[in-house]
């Protein structure tokens, strides 16, 4: 099997486990969204205390934050990082960077970021926003854009080898 064959199927895994995971966690209710990350967030700020003990934290802006950055922003980041990968491996859509990959990278990340929002429109405890997904789609396209430019600048160096 070829190198490249079986880096699909790993990325495509792990692609597919974390869409799968934002999607779970958009079915979990507001109590339990919340106590995760207030979770991540005291444990950011202890680690933050520990390093400057003078530091001032507000704790409530720090759970914002979090929620924002880690809960949106990262998590669809590594949804573009794996599932640009996954596109960029498989042979058929790889041979070429055409607009087509793109635009179906792009497609896949906005039409999650919607789908985990509208879930959450429906979830108790929960609301779906427009910022959000604008949030969600703007970490998948800077993370995807920059996995999707590093695999080229890759394969073309590549094939300038060869």
């Amino acid at each position: 099997m070829k190198v490249r064959k079986i880096l699909f199927y790993v990325f495509a895994t792990i692609a597919l486990a974390v869409n799968a995971l934002i999607i779970v966690e958009s079915c979990i209710g507001g109590d339990g969204s919340a106590s995760q990350s207030i979770s991540v967030s005291e444990s950011i700020a202890d680690v933050i205390e520990n390093m400057f003990p003078n530091a001032n934290i507000d704790h409530t802006s720090l759970h914002a934050a979090v929620r924002k950055i880690v809960g949106h922003f990262l998590l669809f980041g590594l949804s573009g990082i794996f599932t640009t990968l996954a596109i960029q491996m498989n042979d058929f859509l790889r041979t070429k960077f055409k607009w087509k990959n793109i635009i179906f990278i792009a497609s896949f990340g906005l039409i999650v970021a919607a789908t985990s929002e509208f879930i959450q429109y429906f979830t108790p405890g929960r609301y779906g926003a427009l910022l959000d997904i604008l949030i969600d789609f703007a970490g998948y396209l800077l993370f995807g854009g920059l996995t999707y430019l590093i695999t080229y600048l890759i394969f073309k160096k590549h094939q300038i080898k060869q």
